[in-house]
């Protein structure tokens, strides 16, 4: 096996396993709205043109997205005192508690795999991960 077919079988696991552990919760949400709900969790004074940058997403496919959890109750939109140009975005009570159970659901997936690993084998692997997106990084936005 190569490092692509590598590469791409884990991400497919990974990817999968995430979906069938998600669907046993019932939570009725595409991965693209559960994403998003955690990068809001995890970027500080959220808006959307921060949710779009951090996704790689078009602002409006991200506009059109808040919108829907907004409307599902599990966002809030309140007013920037420090750009009055924008919203932040916070995590309603009902987001809390999805992104709650989705990182337990995490947690347990990352935590099957890596069973059988070291530790130092783990932190092998996050510095090879991040090498691996640095060097894409620094290929590809030259060109871009």
């Amino acid at each position: 096996m190569n490092l692509n077919e590598a590469l791409f079988s884990l991400i497919h696991t990974v990817r999968n396993t995430m979906i069938q552990q998600l669907k046993s919760l019932d939570m009725n949400l595409s991965p693209m709205h559960l994403k998003s709900l955690k990068a809001v969790s995890k970027i500080e004074q959220c808006t959307g043109q921060k949710l779009a940058d951090f996704m790689g997403r078009d602002k409006a496919q991200v506009n059109r997205l808040i919108k829907e959890l907004v409307n599902q109750e599990l966002l809030i939109k309140k007013d920037n005192e420090k750009d009055k140009r924008s919203q932040l975005l916070i995590l309603a009570a009902s987001g809390e508690a999805l992104i709650e159970e989705f990182n337990k659901v995490e947690n347990e997936v990352f935590s099957a795999m890596a069973s059988e690993l070291e530790p130092d084998q783990i932190e092998s692997f996050i510095q090879i991960t991040q090498t691996f997106k640095s060097n894409l990084d620094a290929a590809y936005r030259k060109k871009n």
